[in-house]
């Protein structure tokens, strides 16, 4: 006890602020880990890992004397950065994070810092008018020119590079021929692509590994600049940002790691968490823990703990309730009544449809718990241009704030992308024009927004027959050639833009609600459900997880769950630490292997209606 009073005191002296004393021994000794000795802070889950990552920032921010090199704080979501960043400048009170300092997602920082300023040394982009800044291509943000990059059934948005140059698919469920021409003709087009100034995210990443390799006077610059580097979230990682990383290692940046290797859930992104473990072992980083759950009741602990079998997460919280429940359904069940299921026993408990989430593994069990009609083409057209737009259209129309946000942030995107050829920054988390100021756009989007619900019919109660090709004519290109006339400093025409507003693959004579938007109205939809990947870094009080019936889910069925050191493993003990006080997990049939990990048998049909 003394020794942690002498820790906690320690960091006082620094900040003065009284909330450090409700900072822990565990918490105390990342903070006051030196900086230029990197370290791996094994965080996990509820324990206070962005408590422990602002208060560091802000200690050594308190303690900075250099005006031209800075620390680095990364994560993956701006939401995230948003918050190490608050909590920061909360701690430093008289002072306040900012330059020589950066803290946002890996992303940004890279693009910044890297990429944009450096990359054309690579790619050999001779640019436009003194304009250097290569294009990122999306799926579904391009027009019929890309297919000049292309070959066979290949896309250039396939694949990209490994940091041995080889090819490497962009997911794994793309098929490459594997000889010698096919390799060299996508090579050859790849660099084309780079070389005109297009790029993709993956791209960005291979041709920052490149810069960095090729350059070691820019590597020195930017290891200058940033000699340490603290990394949230960190089994995240890709194997070409550990790369990336690995360079900037050994040009002298200290780099500590913070994270949880059980939530390592991005295979599809080449993430492995035996990859980070490696990083950690050669880079000789110091490991300390975070092993005290501070969001879980006691019974929740136990059952992650359990799905994990690694060391004993301690909660800080009892229940005299029953935390975590199982409910096993008839496999031809209604998704749906399982969802109001769930709100009926959320009523009982007294926790309110907001503290709440229904989660699966894929997105297709997620749209039958949501209400929407099946459709096999739905997850095939999700990128095009037009879905994203109605997409948004049917967010806006939705109560809940964070269904407002993501139509702002995805309209956003599809209008900068449209009608400024992808050039903007993004601002507030919405991707914004230069010519704009973040408020200003905010307004133009909510504006836009709510005549193109005016306009189309397929959002008004009881219409259903306007289709794709119907509303795209009729409406949607009719509200653009008026936006367009609008907005400032537009540099393309109508035209162009025009031919860009398709109908999604297959669904031309389809009409929207029916195929994409339909959702049973009810109260129950305005509870959140969502995906793993979705709710990831997030807590409520209450979640029910649902398997999949089948197999065939990619990780989405209960049995997959039980199977040690796999990524499906990681994805139920993701989802099983998201609740504070209430787990309901619901599966096809009886399982004892799921009962002894700590649930109590529950009858799912006591909670129809």
């Amino acid at each position: 006890m003394k020794n942690q009073t002498n820790k906690i005191d320690l960091v006082q002296s620094v900040l003065k602020h009284k909330d450090i004393l409700n900072t822990s021994s565990q918490q105390a000794d990342f903070v006051l880990q030196p900086l230029n000795y990197g370290c791996f802070l094994s965080a996990c889950p509820g324990s206070g890992k962005t408590h422990s990552v602002s208060l560091k920032f802000a200690y050594e921010i308190n303690n900075w004397i250099s005006k031209a090199s800075g620390i680095a704080v990364l994560s993956f979501t701006n939401n995230a950065a948003d918050e190490i960043k608050k909590r920061a400048n909360y701690y430093l009170e008289e002072k306040s994070v900012g330059y020589p300092h950066f803290v946002g997602t890996i992303d940004s920082w890279i693009h910044a810092y890297i990429f944009h300023p450096f990359a054309k040394e690579v790619t050999g982009f001779i640019g436009q008018n003194n304009d250097y800044t290569h294009k990122l291509i999306q799926e579904g943000n391009h027009g019929p020119w890309i297919k000049n990059y292309s070959y066979k059934s290949v896309s250039i948005l396939d694949y990209t590079f490994d940091k041995n140059d080889e090819l490497l698919p962009t997911n794994d469920k793309i098929r490459i021929d594997n000889n010698a021409y096919t390799i060299n003709t996508l090579l050859e087009r790849k660099l084309k692509f780079a070389k005109d100034g297009f790029v993709t995210y993956s791209d960005i990443e291979y041709w920052t590994y490149k810069v960095l390799q090729k350059r070691i006077d820019i590597l020195h610059l930017i290891a200058q600049r940033f000699p340490f580097i603290i990394i949230d979230e960190c089994q995240d990682l890709s194997e070409i940002q550990l790369e990336i990383f690995e360079l900037l290692k050994q040009a002298g940046v200290s780099i500590h790691l913070v994270g949880d290797l059980d939530q390592s859930i991005y295979e599809f992104r080449n993430v492995f968490p035996e990859n980070v473990r490696g990083k950690i072992i050669t880079w000789g980083l110091r490991e300390l823990e975070l092993s005290t759950n501070y969001r879980s009741v006691q019974q929740i602990c136990d059952v992650i703990t359990k799905l994990s079998k690694k060391q004993q997460i301690i909660g800080t919280k009892s229940s005299l309730n029953k935390s975590c429940l199982l409910w096993v359904y008839d496999k031809n069940e209604d998704m749906q009544k399982i969802r109001d299921a769930f709100i009926n026993l959320l009523k009982m408990r007294n926790i309110n449809i907001e503290d709440a989430a229904v989660i699966a593994r894929g997105s297709s069990l997620v749209n039958k718990l949501k209400g929407y009609e099946e459709n096999n083409n739905l997850n095939k057209v999700k990128n095009s241009i037009t879905y994203k737009i109605a997409s948004a259209m049917a967010h806006w129309q939705a109560s809940n704030v964070l269904d407002k946000q993501y139509a702002l942030q995805t309209y956003g995107n599809v209008l900068v992308d449209l009608v400024y050829e992808g050039k903007g920054i993004r601002r507030e988390n919405i991707k914004t024009p230069y010519s704009y100021q973040p408020m200003e756009w905010r307004l133009i989007l909510k504006n836009f927004l709510n005549r193109l619900v005016d306009s189309s019919d397929f959002m008004k109660n009881g219409v259903e027959e306007q289709t794709w090709k119907d509303w795209i004519k009729n409406v949607l290109k009719t509200e653009f050639n008026l936006y367009m006339s609008e907005l400032k400093e537009v540099q393309i025409t109508f035209e162009k833009v025009s031919a860009r507003l398709r109908s999604p693959n297959k669904l031309t004579e389809t009409p929207i609600s029916k195929s994409l938007l339909a959702r049973k109205a009810s109260s129950n939809s305005k509870i959140k459900v969502d995906t793993i990947h979705g709710v990831k870094g997030e807590s409520y009080k209450a979640v029910l997880f649902v398997s999949s019936v089948s197999k065939n889910s990619d990780g989405g069925h209960f049995e997959q769950w039980l199977q040690q050191g796999t990524e499906a493993n990681r994805f139920a003990f993701v989802a099983c630490s998201r609740p504070q006080e209430l787990l309901v997990l619901a599966i096809p049939k009886n399982n004892k292997e799921i009962l002894d990990l700590g649930f109590y048998q529950d009858q799912l049909e006591e909670y129809y209606s």
